[in-house]
């Protein structure tokens, strides 16, 4: 497995933009996940990573970097 940075989205001075933090984890698998509109769901392409507490997150790939 390898390793990814988590990465959060912040607005700064009115732009929205994807900045790096302190979290990482162990990359497990590409996934799937969707937002709710008012047409219906609107699927994207995610991440699972295993956080070092043992706890599992599905986030959108523009929130992880590879590090390793």
């Amino acid at each position: 497995m390898r390793t990814v940075l988590i990465r959060k989205n912040v607005n700064i001075s009115g732009n929205w933009t994807y900045v790096d933090t302190d979290e990482v984890g162990k990359f497990i698998k590409y996934g799937l996940d969707y937002q709710e509109f008012e047409s219906g769901p609107g699927n994207y392409t995610s991440a699972i990573v295993e956080m070092p507490d043992g706890t599992v997150r599905n986030l959108p790939l523009p929130c992880i970097r590879f590090i390793e």
